[in-house]
């Protein structure tokens, strides 16, 4: 009598007994491993300045600007000692990690070693840390003075929602003055925001990235002194704001733009942007994305231990395979001038 094998659960693949077959196993019908759809390389990290740091903590010197010059109307009078602001950021590093247990039962049974896609997808992780750190930092508080013991924040809080105006941070005012559609905010403050709501002329309305908010963003920093006619600015914004663009016409029109963003379906630069596609900004407490709009000095990354990986055998799991990453890094903005967001409905 021919032999018959016992019959499999309906629909579920698990034998009598209970016990469940892997995926990954010879069994099934793939051989490979894929990798799940997620951001696999820092995106942000190329844009901004980086240092390496042996301590602790690291202070980064910054000069002000000098006096205006005065008229030598004098004869044999004194020599002038202009006063320049001389000042410093502090930058503490933090550790990171991430691991994972191989049970080499698993590798045994398997086609392919699965311990290369292991090790692509905890290297992703750690790309995006990387991102995380520089989004986190670029909003977050900036530590001044001789010891650092002096905080400088961003402008504005993620609480802060629906502004029609443009907000600029006191300590990165420069001439900038409480007029118009500018706001001045007092205090240990620097950078610069504009709304959700703001629109050049006319009653505010909310509304996603729009040339009204690119061409502010670029007026205020023209206005600040922090960039000329020829640098090109970072824009560092989500799939939604790229849509965005790509409803204005004038974006998408090829008498205005020298490429044709509409027929390529991507708009990587206009109008004296860079922009670049990221899902890891924050938005702030109406929902609202928190566009960043940058140049490479408006913040600052040292890293102690780049990322990296290790694999070892842990006698203690029956000396299985352990894969390993470290990241010991830290950033911090350091010109408020060039650090502003737009923010734009979702």
């Amino acid at each position: 009598m021919a032999y018959v094998p016992p019959a499999y659960q309906a629909d579920t693949g698990t034998p009598p007994g209970g016990i469940t077959i892997n995926t990954a196993y010879v069994e099934s019908f793939k051989a490979g491993f894929e990798q799940a759809f997620q951001q696999t390389t820092s995106k942000l990290q190329p844009y901004f300045e980086q240092e390496s740091q042996n301590e602790e903590f690291q202070y980064f010197d910054r000069i002000g600007t000098a006096e205006p010059m005065a008229e030598d109307a004098t004869r044999y009078g004194d020599n002038p000692n202009s006063d320049i602001v001389h000042d410093r950021r502090r930058i503490g590093l933090r550790d990171y990690e991430l691991g994972k247990y191989i049970d080499e039962k698993d590798l045994k049974r398997v086609l392919t070693d699965p311990m290369n896609a292991y090790t692509q997808a905890l290297l992703s992780s750690g790309k995006r840390k990387i991102d995380d750190i520089i989004v986190d930092k670029f909003f977050g508080p900036a530590f001044t003075g001789k010891s650092g013991a002096t905080q400088v924040d961003f402008v504005t809080a993620p609480a802060d929602i629906n502004s029609g105006l443009i907000s600029v941070g006191a300590v990165s005012a420069g001439g900038i003055t409480t007029n118009g559609k500018y706001d001045v905010v007092a205090g240990d403050k620097e950078g610069f925001s504009i709304g959700e709501n703001y629109v050049s002329a006319g009653a505010d309305a909310s509304s996603g990235l729009t040339l009204d908010k690119l061409r502010a963003a670029r007026h205020t920093m023209l206005r600040l002194e922090a960039i000329t006619q020829d640098d090109t600015i970072n824009c560092f914004l989500s799939a939604k704001q790229l849509d965005d663009l790509l409803r204005i016409d004038e974006v998408i029109n090829s008498d205005y733009s020298v490429r044709k963003n509409l027929a390529e379906g991507n708009v990587t630069t206009f109008m004296g942007f860079r922009f670049i596609q990221t899902e890891r900004l924050h938005a702030d407490a109406d929902g609202a994305r928190r566009v960043i709009i940058s140049t490479p000095r408006s913040l600052k990354m040292s890293t102690g231990t780049a990322l990296k990986g290790d694999v070892w055998r842990v006698p203690a799991k029956k000396n299985i395979p352990y894969l390993y990453f470290k990241l010991c890094a830290e950033a911090s903005r350091m010109w408020g001038e060039v650090s502003g967001e737009i923010r734009c409905a979702e």
